[in-house]
């Protein structure tokens, strides 16, 4: 009897490892990807397969994706054209994490690529917005970043970013309320063509905002917004 209850405890403890293995294996249940279609002159809408399989079809040039579960770890990710399944856009391996990502179609469709970034989805504090901001526009080049009270202005301000391209800032935190958000030349108050815009941000949202070129490249621009929480 004394053996058997010796026994025992390490019998459970192996199974309580197996089970702690095996679920880091599977990966997380609660890893969410969403995907944007940005990267100019492609040819039509694409498909996206994960893995061989289909989870994304029709996805046109410019439209803010929503978040879709999937099975953290590396995984492989193919772009197709619509209605297709041979002779991928692109293919590569991307690791998701346990949280959400946010994954970009890149540069000019000859030399596509695909970017992964980390989303932070934890709620702002009381009565503030998280804003944070991605640069996808290959000609748009390096740009400030000014958000500021609708109708101050900018003159005489510093930008709160700077932000080249391809890259992604952190996240700012605001209070509620009404904002223009301003994109210059870097180094100027030259606003870029498309990218001053007003916003009314509600307590509790997180938004990102991504810069994009028109659907074949170059101006005018466009403040791609995804709603990210709220």
């Amino acid at each position: 009897m004394r053996v058997l209850l010796k026994v025992l405890p390490l019998g459970t403890a192996l199974i309580c490892l197996g089970v702690i293995f095996l679920t880091v294996g599977c990966g997380s249940s609660g890893a969410r990807f969403r995907y944007v279609q940005a990267s100019t002159g492609a040819p039509s809408a694409v498909d996206v397969q994960i893995d061989g399989k289909n989870v994304l079809t029709d996805i046109a040039y410019g439209l803010p994706g929503s978040y879709q579960k999937i099975t953290s770890g590396s995984r492989s990710v193919s772009l197709f054209q619509n209605g297709t399944t041979t002779n991928p856009f692109f293919t590569g391996s991307v690791s998701f994490g346990s949280g959400d990502t946010t994954l970009i179609s890149e540069n000019v469709f000859s030399s596509i690529t695909l970017t992964p970034y980390t989303d932070d989805n934890t709620a702002p504090s009381s009565g503030n917005v998280k804003l944070r901001f991605i640069n996808a526009g290959p000609s748009v080049g390096s740009v400030d970043i000014y958000v500021v009270t609708t109708g101050t202005g900018i003159g005489g301000l510093n930008p709160q970013l700077n932000l080249n391209y391809p890259s992604a800032s952190g996240y700012i935190s605001v209070a509620a309320g009404n904002y223009d958000v301003v994109m210059t030349q870097a180094g100027t108050q030259n606003v870029v063509s498309g990218l001053n815009v007003t916003y009314t941000f509600t307590a509790g949202q997180i938004r990102t905002i991504v810069i994009i070129d028109s659907a074949q490249g170059g101006a005018p621009y466009n403040q791609l917004v995804l709603d990210d929480l709220n």
